[in-house]
């Protein structure tokens, strides 16, 4: 990155940033600019807009898209319109359930017209409501009294009394009457059910026209952009004079300063960055590692001091993502899912991540072979236990176990290395001999482990000597410039934290091993329930269906379990196993270019 500082007139800082705007290269350095109150009230709106957005487009269907009618007017219209639907909607549905509850209570009293019983109790004759449980009604009351059975249900008898003379009284407590009849209720619920639709209909009026919010949206954002840069420029000379700061990726200079030679009211100057400087980060991979840039960005960008972990984690993570599920057949299913999707999906910001899971799906198909399993299938023979077991005797199961812990060691050790690239490139030589020694005691002392001293002596030696040379580097040498005996004693502190954090580190990747075997186990056992299950069915085509539900359900959900548990842990271990080795701080803000948006 290059830093551009620009000096102007107060007066000239508006028109130089929509020049700058227009051409859409630097980013402008806001810092810890807080919005004002016109600029977070621009923000909200904004956030409203996509919001509305999301769902309106979730309402688009075939008839939406080729609507002739669409919604006349600007975006805030849309959003006026909107609320006000919204409310409509919520009032016809708690109306609906109203209407709904009312059915339910009406219909046990039969089909009546409630202007028929005005006309009854305005000739002088009270009506009386009723309802009593099945078992406590009496049927004399219809002897003794002026009684009405209106209807029944499994629980209760609902019937109504009518009084002719001011002395009535009866044992049972009076219930209220229903609003309406139940025939009446069901056609008010037909005209909320229709004033819905109509509501539906206009929502598909908006939904038709939800673009209009995204484009405004954008419009809002540079603005938002805008106010920022002039909010983060800074007074000189008395506050008459402006200083703005910006980025640039070096490749862009030239070009860039072309256009700074047609603005004639700022003046500029471009330098490298200092050691107190933040430069914003711009990740530059190749094809394969820019499919990972989406992990890197989940955690933290670098800073702009320590390499790109990108590049380093990538075959790291889809070879742990093919171990964890471990299984040839599903493997194979992710990559042909892929591979289908993007020859339908044209989308340039999809078709990256289906590429991602191409490669995926072929790492756990390369596992699935290691393993021998396809869909729960075991095939022992070329199992890489087997083969273990055969050639260096190592007994069953283990195979897996120990290449586990071996591709733990090796991305371990590989971050160690990339920590004494980075203290080599930020502090310089010296301070990262400590750290090499660590490497070469490590590495030679697992050397030391594996030779046989008394038949190849001289290679004993030269690990021997290689071991103490790595001791010396990094017991003396972990504080450059400081007292030997206090970088003794660092030392001794050293090698305890990295005894302890180092078995602790290497253990975390028989998380590996055991998601592999779990899920090559489940599908194995859902195989075999099938079978039995479907040979317990006496009919042949039953047998079949049943054999299949259960192996459709059983590996579809072995496989959604395996998927999540192949980017959860590989993720985790990157993240704390291998960022911790190597010495990753993170923190980097993204480059962001100021400019339109598209």
């Amino acid at each position: 990155m290059v830093k551009y500082d620009f000096l102007l007139y107060c007066s000239d800082l508006p028109p130089f940033l929509e020049h700058l705007q227009e051409a859409g290269m630097v980013h402008v350095e806001t810092g810890s600019v807080e919005p004002d109150e016109k600029t977070a009230a621009l923000l909200q709106k904004a956030d409203s807009y996509e919001k509305i957005y999301n769902e309106l487009r979730s309402m688009k269907s075939a008839t939406t898209v080729n609507q002739a009618k669409t919604f006349e007017g600007d975006a805030d219209n849309i959003v006026e319109q909107y609320h006000t639907l919204r409310e409509n909607l919520a009032k016809i549905d708690a109306q609906t359930i109203a209407t709904e509850k009312e059915i339910e209570e009406a219909l046990p009293w039969g089909d009546f017209r409630r202007s028929d019983l005005e006309r009854i109790e305005k000739s002088g004759v009270r009506i009386h409501y009723y309802s009593v449980s099945t078992s406590k009604f009496n049927e004399e009351w219809a002897n003794r009294y002026p009684l009405f059975e209106a209807g029944r249900d499994s629980r209760n008898v609902y019937f109504l009394l009518l009084q002719h003379s001011p002395d009535f009284d009866f044992e049972l407590p009076e219930v209220k009457p229903p609003a309406a009849s139940a025939t009446e209720l069901i056609d008010s619920l037909k005209q909320l059910t229709a004033k819905r639709q109509t509501t539906a209909d206009q929502f598909e009026t908006l939904a038709a026209s939800a673009n209009l919010l995204m484009q405004t949206r954008k419009l809002l954002l540079e603005q938002i952009d805008f106010n920022l840069a002039v909010s983060s420029a800074s007074n000189a000379a008395d506050g008459n004079l402006k200083v703005l700061t910006g980025w640039l990726p070096k490749d862009k200079t030239e070009e860039f300063n072309a256009f700074l030679e047609t603005q004639s009211t700022v003046y500029f100057a471009n330098e490298k960055p200092e050691a107190n400087d933040q430069p914003p980060i711009l990740l530059k991979n190749n094809r394969f590692a820019r499919l990972f840039e989406p992990l890197t960005k989940l955690y933290s960008l670098p800073n702009y001091g320590e390499l790109d972990p990108t590049a380093f984690l990538a075959p790291f993570f889809m070879m742990f993502f093919g171990f964890c599920l471990g299984d040839g057949g599903y493997g194979l299913l992710i990559l042909l899912a892929a591979s289908i999707m993007k020859l339908k999906i044209k989308t340039p910001a999809i078709r990256p991540y289906l590429t991602l899971a191409q490669w995926l799906g072929a790492a756990t198909m390369i596992f699935g072979f290691i393993t021998a399993t396809f869909f729960g299938f075991f095939f022992d023979e070329i199992k890489l236990d087997k083969m273990a077991e055969k050639l260096i005797g190592l007994p069953e199961s283990y195979g897996m176990l120990y290449l586990s812990l071996f591709c733990g060691f090796v991305q371990i050790i590989f971050g160690m290395c990339l920590n004494v690239a980075k203290i080599v490139g930020q502090r310089g030589w010296k301070y990262a001999v400590a750290q090499t020694g660590w490497i070469v005691i490590i590495l030679s002392g697992i050397s030391l482990l594996a030779i046989d001293a008394a038949t190849n002596k001289t290679a004993n030696i030269v690990a021997m000597s290689t071991f103490v040379a790595g001791l010396l580097m990094a017991f003396f040498f972990n504080s450059p410039g400081k007292n030997p005996l206090i970088n003794f004693g660092t030392g001794i502190w050293n090698a305890y934290n990295m005894a302890s954090g180092l078995l602790g580190d290497i253990l975390s990747y028989i998380r590996l091993f055991a998601l592999g075997m779990t899920g090559g186990i489940l599908g194995s056992v859902f195989n075999t329930l099938a079978v039995d299950a479907g040979d317990g069915v006496g009919v042949p085509v039953a047998a079949q269906l049943v054999t299949f539900v259960i192996l459709i359900f059983g590996h579809g959900l072995n496989f959604m379990l395996g998927v999540l548990g192949a980017i959860i842990h590989p993720m985790r271990l990157t993240f704390v196993e291998f960022y911790k080795n190597a010495g990753f701080e993170g923190g980097g803000l993204p480059f962001k270019t100021f400019g339109k948006y598209e």
